[in-house]
């Protein structure tokens, strides 16, 4: 399936809204000569930071903010998005100062770009004030570009649903508007939301939509290179749902357009993108004429032109074109290629391909395919699922700020004005208050529930897994029993019931030869036996397992060595399935990032209680990181922190660049979870 071009349709999608942010009433002169157009990337960045040192911020006025509207604009464009986001930063400032509304709300719209890459959830904030100033303002068509900013987001998280709402609403916005790029993006990001959700008619109606604006853009847009992507970006989009509807021939004929020397000479990565999609269209179809070559040369010009995700989908291509021609050995180069650049840059849904393909392609490794597959597969959904609730809480919490603004402007007013109302307003407040610390309560009892029940439920799974271990040691030993020691016994009875008929001393001589083979199968079946008695181990299941099960499986998935030392003398049964899943989870993102991040050879994991106190200690000794800005660090990071906090548990790092990482977390037990001694 054509994943990674859906990514690119998206990006560029982006990209169109982007190259329209709103310029000042006048453009800062420089910015606009044709001496600055012709400067290199490098030259153009000193050149804005030579500009950005000799102007003065002092003077609050239209032309200042525009100033800093235009810098910011211009290091975005250039990559630069921390500048950008400072610029953007300043100009929020002045306009708070100034009290310029709609200065504000496009500073919000300028430092939610800037995190728009790195930082999405940033972004989305950013995006969500503006969105909800420029509703004040009442300035409809930026109220839709922010939502179709959000909707971006989303969807690039995976959260299609969220993601499709916020376009309905665009759209909705947008009704009888001349907005045509913003229309042909929405349309385009919900035809692409709707193929994700395998909703194939409903994406070819917005896809279709999409299409019917092209004479529009190319009436209102000057910009030749632009039309010509909006068209390639259609035919594309169109014929990924021809080929997901195993209409081939369709797909074939709407991409052949496009395969001029025209757009190879000038447009190379679009170029590539329709001649892989042709190539892998032709072989769905069953016509394989000169497919191989195709992809071969469009994976040569995106290693030249393109993005490192454009080529895990040609390598992919590839890999199953091999598969289907049964060339095992190739398939498996180009899918172990794919594989190791896509674990790289992160891109799972390229890594599940290559990894489905390689379970095919490389059948004696095949079992270990498909255990990390599972694997990244529950680890994305698991994501989808985090990312699905941290963008819901960033609506909520500005919502619940906003409510506090506005009880807060009351409570003033109200302070102005008669003393009764403020003394009615504080008892009011104390008797939420009482029905929070209620909610919070009952909302601890809930999270301890849950808590219990999740590590009742891994327990369970875990017991699952033992008793068909069990099983399967069973019909071993049943096995041995049946095909070799009875079969021996039986052969030995034979032989001595015949030599028993005789007393010459050759026929002692075999007899005494038959009673050794009877010690030897005594030895046997004293192993068997001895096998059996170790199985009972196997009955027996605790915490203590689980987490080795966890390391075990750690070890199964990158280079890095996990070690479990866990004191024996810890009583699990005695302490709380909140604490007990907390350190499970703790100990299962912090594995992770191990692997995806420290390039670690070993990591020790140490877990042993000291007095009242449980003590975890993870270990690595990889490429380490700079603490100075680790509490700014990535979701994975804060999601240890707040589970930690859940259970007011002390959590430390302690790490440099080449020196490794080492994390402590110090749990303090109740009383009733302190360990009783003599």
């Amino acid at each position: 399936m054509k994943r990674s071009q859906i990514c690119f349709l998206i990006i560029f999608s982006f990209s169109v809204l982007s190259c329209t942010k709103e310029s000042g009433e006048e453009i800062y002169p420089s910015l606009t000569d044709s001496r600055y157009a012709s400067l290199t990337h490098s030259e153009k960045i000193k050149f804005l930071d030579s500009i950005q040192d000799n102007f003065n911020l002092t003077d609050n006025d239209s032309l200042t903010r525009n100033f800093c509207f235009d810098l910011a604009a211009e290091y975005y464009y250039l990559n630069e998005h921390k500048k950008s986001f400072q610029l953007s930063r300043n100009a929020y400032q002045l306009a708070k100062e100034a009290n310029d509304t709609s200065d504000i709300a496009r500073s919000y719209y300028y430092m939610g770009d800037a995190f728009e890459v790195s930082r999405k959830d940033s972004a989305y904030y950013y995006y969500l004030e503006a969105e909800k100033i420029y509703r004040i303002i009442d300035d409809p068509e930026r109220v839709a570009r922010m939502l179709f900013n959000k909707a971006y987001i989303l969807f690039f998280e995976g959260n299609f649903i969220e993601s499709e709402i916020e376009l309905s609403n665009a759209l909705q916005l947008l009704i009888n508007s001349d907005k045509y790029p913003l229309l042909y993006s929405c349309y385009t990001l919900m035809g692409t939301n709707m193929e994700k959700l395998d909703e194939l008619d409903d994406a070819m109606k917005y896809y279709m939509l999409a299409r019917d604006l092209l004479p529009e853009l190319e009436k209102n847009n000057s910009n030749f290179d632009n039309q010509y992507n909006y068209k390639i970006v259609s035919a594309l989009n169109i014929s990924n749902i021809y080929e997901e509807k195993g209409e081939y021939g369709k797909a074939i004929v709407e991409l052949q357009k496009f395969l001029t020397p025209q757009v190879r000479d000038n447009w190379p990565g679009e170029y590539s993108k329709v001649l892989a999609n042709l190539a892998y269209s032709k072989m769905k179809s069953g016509d394989l004429n000169n497919v191989e070559g195709m992809f071969l040369e469009a994976l040569k010009i995106s290693e030249r032109y393109s993005n490192s995700s454009d080529v895990l989908y040609k390598l992919n291509n590839l890999g199953e074109y091999y598969l289907m021609r049964d060339d095992r050995p190739k398939a498996k180069q180009y899918l172990t290629k794919s594989l190791k650049i896509g674990e790289k840059i992160r891109s799972g849904e390229e890594v599940k391909t290559a990894l489905k393909l390689l379970q095919e392609a490389d059948t004696i490794n095949s079992e270990k395919y498909e255990k990390r597959y599972l694997f990244l597969n529950d680890s994305l959904s698991k994501a989808q699922r985090k990312n699905r609730n941290t963008y819901a809480r960033i609506e909520y919490e500005t919502d619940i700020l906003a409510d506090e603004n506005k009880t807060l402007a009351s409570k003033y007013s109200y302070i102005l004005g008669i003393s009764a109302v403020l003394i009615l307003f504080i008892i009011v407040l104390l008797v939420l208050r009482y029905f929070s610390n209620q909610r919070r309560a009952l909302e601890t009892q809930r999270q301890k529930q849950l808590a219990d029940k999740e590590i009742f439920d891994l327990l369970k799974e875990q017991q699952i897994k033992i008793l068909q271990t069990k099983e399967e040691e069973q019909n071993r030993i049943s096995r041995d029993l049946h095909d070799g020691i009875l079969n021996k016994i039986y052969g030995v009875r034979l032989q001595l019931g015949i030599l028993n008929k005789s007393d010459e001393l050759h026929a002692k001589q075999r007899r005494m030869e038959y009673i050794d083979m009877l010690q030897q199968i005594e030895k046997e079946i004293r192993g068997l036996s001895h096998d059996l008695h170790v199985d009972k181990l196997y009955d027996q299941f605790d915490f203590n397992s689980l987490l080795s099960n966890l390391i075990e499986a750690q070890n199964e998935m990158g280079n890095t060595a996990f070690r479990l030392e866990i004191n024996n003398e810890i009583d699990w049964n005695a302490i709380s399935g909140m604490i007990k899943i907390t350190i499970y989870r703790i100990l299962q993102e912090s594995l992770l990032n191990v692997i995806k991040y420290a390039n670690a050879t070993t990591c020790t994991v140490t877990l042993k209680q000291v007095a009242d106190e449980l003590l975890l200690t993870i270990a690595d000794n990889g490429q380490g990181f700079s603490t100075d800005n680790v509490t700014s660090g990535g979701i994975g990071l804060k999601n240890m922190r707040e589970r930690a906090k859940s259970i007011n548990a002390v959590l430390k790092i302690e790490s440099a660049p080449g020196a490794g990482t080492r994390i402590d977390i110090k749990i303090s037990l109740p009383d009733s979870h302190k360990r009783i001694t003599a």
